[in-house]
């Protein structure tokens, strides 16, 4: 798994930075980024995700 920075969105097609893959491999998989458990400096994230309850 790895945490990467999304740049864009348009619809299904996400444009991602950060990710070790070959150009046009699929995304099977998106998981949230949870403060808890990933720790990546300077993350920007909705304030709704601090009231989250892991």
């Amino acid at each position: 798994m790895t945490t990467v920075k999304v740049i864009e969105r348009n619809g299904n097609t996400f444009k991602v930075k950060g990710l070790d893959v070959l150009d046009g491999t699929p995304l099977i998989d998106i998981k949230p980024y949870t403060p808890p458990y990933d720790a990546v400096e300077g993350t920007r994230y909705p304030d709704w995700v601090n009231k989250l309850e892991y």
